[in-house]
């Protein structure tokens, strides 16, 4: 999937390091690989307090990205796209909220250079839907993510304009008709509609809003002509000004940025993905889940200049996809534990991640390591070891968090839960 050239390699290795990742970065060049030590850090919270019938838990989940060979087997499927994800849907149903980026357009009936065509009769005809280099998938893959568990879409990224302003606007629509939240893309002719998207989550009698706010870095070259896709990095001031009109709200809980950035195959951050996390932070961001690099990034928790403790995943990866490769076909689904703090605002409590890795070839699914043949999964298992921490490994059994407890603080006193 790789549509531009890596021409900011040594411009990114000759940088002043900010933070643990760059360093190692600059030795190793940005490879792809890891070339030298990595430890990758614990990450807990001051304030963190598990308590599962209390805890709100948001499971993210990286790529929904639909290669040629993909789509043709989803089209022989009697429930489409849904059997190559289905391994994992009872964790991600069992979430609070699920996150998901939809990596290019779901517009029926339209080519590349955005034109109405005839409505193929199948999910994959290699013209109106078709795989690289130019996305775009059959409708049902909405409704099939509803099914697996997802709640929210995120829509920008550097294949949203695959299909044009109508691509765009049709992708949209099939998303509210499924009765999901989406965000990062505008409806060209609902220009007044929010770049951001609110899901309500009820927990022990409570309600609470998260918003989520999604953006790219790039369209691929491709001239957005109606203004249809935030950009993290062209429009930084809106980002940043949208993060702190959400966090001053007092009707909106938690915000969550679901950035598109980095460079694609790096198992590390570059400095502006670094700089640009630290500044959503500030502006009041509670999370920050990445996408785009198609290999995983690391955790690192940030802490804003008032004080507050916030968490960045820089990249989940694939997760469903038929590109080639261990690193490209290793993810999770990232957990995030949230509950109310003094303020009510939603703060972080723990993160976990649960171990994935993409099986291809005759058939396609997404399977939890820990559900495999030892033999089957040590290689992306350890592969992942080397990105992500094992406090926070995570069973795929079911309720989530169950074995996690509260822990008194120094003090004896109890903790908010």
């Amino acid at each position: 999937m790789r549509i531009f050239s890596q021409c900011l390699k040594l411009a990114m290795v000759l940088c002043t390091a900010i933070g643990p990742f760059t360093s190692f970065a600059q030795k190793t060049g940005f490879t792809g690989e890891f070339k030298s030590n990595f430890t990758p850090q614990s990450i807990t919270f001051s304030n963190g307090c598990v308590k599962p019938e209390k805890t709100i838990t948001l499971a993210a989940i990286g790529d929904v990205l639909l290669h040629d060979t993909l789509q043709q087997w989803a089209s022989n499927q009697s429930s489409g796209f849904l059997p190559a994800m289905s391994p994992v849907q009872d964790i991600l149903t069992a979430a609070d909220v699920s996150v998901a980026n939809l990596e290019g357009p779901a517009a029926a009936g339209v080519v590349p250079g955005g034109k109405k065509f005839t409505e193929p009769k199948t999910r994959y005809d290699a013209l109106v839907y078709k795989g690289y280099p130019m996305f775009n998938y059959h409708p049902s893959i909405v409704t099939d993510l509803k099914q697996l568990g997802v709640d929210v879409l995120q829509t920008a990224n550097n294949h949203a304009l695959d299909r044009g302003e109508l691509g765009i606007n049709l992708t949209l629509e099939a998303i509210d008709a499924a009765g999901l939240v989406r965000t990062g893309t505008r409806h060209s002719q609902r220009q007044q509609q929010p770049w951001f998207g609110i899901h309500r989550v009820h927990k022990a009698g409570q309600s609470y809003n998260i918003a989520y706010l999604a953006c790219s870095y790039s369209t691929n070259g491709i001239v957005d002509k109606a203004k249809q896709v935030l950009m993290c990095y062209d429009n930084k001031e809106e980002v940043l000004t949208q993060i702190r009109e959400l966090n001053a709200r007092p009707d909106v809980h938690a915000v969550i940025v679901l950035p598109h950035w980095g460079q694609e195959y790096q198992p590390l951050p570059d400095l502006a993905q670094q700089q640009l996390a630290r500044d959503m932070v500030d502006a009041g961001a509670t999370a920050i889940i990445g996408t785009h690099p198609h290999v995983v990034q690391p955790m690192e928790k940030l802490k804003a200049r008032d004080g507050r403790e916030a968490i960045v995943v820089y990249s989940l990866g694939n997760f469903v996809s038929h590109q080639e490769g261990l690193p490209r076909l290793s993810s999770l689904i990232y957990l995030l534990a949230l509950a109310p703090g003094k303020s009510q605002k939603l703060e972080p409590q723990a993160v976990g991640w649960i171990p994935l890795r993409m099986k291809t070839g005759g058939t396609f699914a997404v399977e939890a390591l820990d559900r495999l043949a030892p033999n089957s999964a040590q290689a992306f298992r350890t592969h992942l070891l080397k990105t992500f921490h094992t406090d926070q490994l995570h069973p795929s059994k079911l309720p989530l968090w169950s074995d996690l407890q509260c822990q008194l603080p120094p003090n004896g006193s109890s903790q908010p839960g």
